[in-house]
This record gives C-alpha cells, structure tokens and sequence, in this order.
C-alpha cells in the first residue's frame, strides 16, 4: 500500500500540469483573437475612408467614459469590503451543515490546499489549511470592436481530503464551503463600440481510488452583459453532493472553487473577490460521509 501523502504528491503533481496546459490553451486562443480583431480593424478603418476619424473620436470619448468608469467601480469596492453590520445573520454560514447522523461514516477536514494563478503558476499550498484569500480581475481597453481589448482570468482553489473507508460500496459526500467576498461585473456598451463583462463562479468535485472518477460540477452564478452594472457580496454556504464507489482502501477527494472573469473594451470590468478586506475568505469545506 502506498503512503497516502505519496500518493497526494503524485495527484497534484498531475492536476499541476493539467491546470498549466489549461492555462497556455487560454492564453494562445487570447492571442489569436486580439490577432484576427487587430486585422479585422485595419480593414474596417480602411474602407470607412474620412468616416474612420469618426470611429477614431469615438474611441477617445470611450477612453473618458472608462476613467468614469473607475471611478464607480473603486466605489462599489470600498462599500464591499465589508460585511454590513446590520446582517448579523451572514456569519451563521460559517456554522456545521445540518446533516443526519444516521448513517454518517466520517466528517473530513481538508488534507491539503493548493491555489493557483490564472498563468497556471501556484501561489500558495498548505497542509491542514485554514481560511485562504482568493481573487481575480479583469479589465477590458479599447473599443472592444471586433474582440479587441479583452482579458480573461480563472483561479482556481483546489482542496484535497483523504480517507480510508473499511467496506466496499458506494459513499455518499455532502461537501459545504463557507465562502465570503464580493464581485463586481461592469460594461457600458455602445453604438461605436463593443464592451462586454462577465463573471463566473463554479463548484466540483473528483474522487480518486487507483484512477479518478466522475466529476461533478454545481455553478454558484453566473452573469454576463454588454451593459450591465452588478456589485453584490456573496455570503454563502454552497452545498454539492457527490457519490463515490470505493474499496477498502485509501480514497481521495479534490474540492476545486474555480473564479472566472472575462471584460472587454474601456472600463469594462470583472472581478470576484474573496480576499481583500477582513470580511472576505473561503473557508476550509467539510465534508460529510455516509
């Protein structure tokens, strides 16, 4: 029998070149896309003759807008960092699920924690970890036109768990992550221009017993826009269910919170985060076995 921590090397040795070869496939099709729409702009300018120093005109009053844009965003910050302190109610998510006890095999803290950069790099891991910071940005420039001027970033926060179940059949896992920050998706689209924000948050989870199982994905929300203004705090304690058939042996568990944010043109932008400010973590999930 191997050593589990052995055995947890060898798993986020592999997850490491997995999220990297992810990481370089954005990047690249990033690239090829401000290629085609660096193209597609010459061409368009081109053919518009003496309207183009219309489009040029448009452009600079687009690059006022996006200071203004700052601005309000900077804005929506500073009153999120913070939890309002007249919802006392926010921290009882922090609380233990409400899970039966008939039947429960074991309650299982994280092993190991491991957060990565959206270039693939890690920035941090931990063994029996407690509250980590996680976040990401993103801010768009230009007019947006053609795809032009837009950014993308994913983290992700890998948690790991490890058991030895002592009979083989399947184990049911109820997985709650206490998570606390804030996000902020911002676009003012136009008739000149092309501006776009999005913002994503994603739960799963992957079993692993000799080779690794199905995986199960929940998405937290989801909001996406060509105008839109969205800055909200996310105070919750999302619950994912997941099954696994396991032997008697060791058996491991990957939790991953993935945070992704896409902008494109001036002052568009798209941040969630789980960080800045006292009020702002994710919290080691639990997981409940039975």
């Amino acid at each position: 029998m191997k050593n589990p921590d052995s055995v947890l090397r060898e798993l986020v040795a592999a997850r490491d070149s997995e999220v990297q070869a992810r990481s370089a496939a954005r990047r690249a099709a990033e690239v090829e896309t401000n290629r085609i729409a660096e193209r597609k702009t010459e061409r368009a300018m081109s053919a518009l003759g003496d309207q183009a120093d219309v489009v040029r005109r448009m452009n600079d009053e687009s690059n006022q807008d996006a200071k203004e844009a700052k601005r309000q965003i900077m804005q929506a910050r500073a009153h999120l960092l913070e939890v309002p302190k007249t919802d006392a109610s926010v921290r009882t998510f922090d609380r233990p699920a409400s899970v039966s006890a008939d039947g429960l095999y074991a309650i299982l803290a994280p092993y190991y924690v491991r957060l990565y950069n959206s270039d693939g790099t890690t920035y941090y891991s931990g063994y029996s970890p407690g509250n980590v910071d996680l976040w990401d940005d993103a801010q768009g420039n230009g007019s947006g036109l053609f795809g032009s001027g837009s950014a993308s970033i994913d983290v992700l926060a890998d948690w790991w768990f490890s058991f030895s179940p002592n009979v083989n059949r399947w184990y049911n896992y109820t997985i709650v992550a206490p998570m606390h920050g804030f996000y902020i998706c911002y676009a003012d689209d136009g008739f000149w221009d092309s501006k776009e924000a999005h913002v994503r948050l994603d739960m799963s989870a992957v079993g692993y017993q000799y080779n690794y199982k199905a995986t199960s994905s929940v998405n937290l929300f989801d909001y996406d826009g060509q105008n839109i203004n969205l800055a909200n705090r996310y105070d919750n304690n999302p619950i994912m269910y997941y099954s696994d058939l396991l032997g008697a042996d060791n058996a491991y568990l990957r939790v991953t919170q993935s945070l992704y944010g896409y902008a494109r043109g001036g002052g568009s932008h798209a941040e969630l985060n789980f960080s800045d400010g006292s009020a702002n973590y994710l919290a080691p999930p639990a997981v409940y076995v039975s």
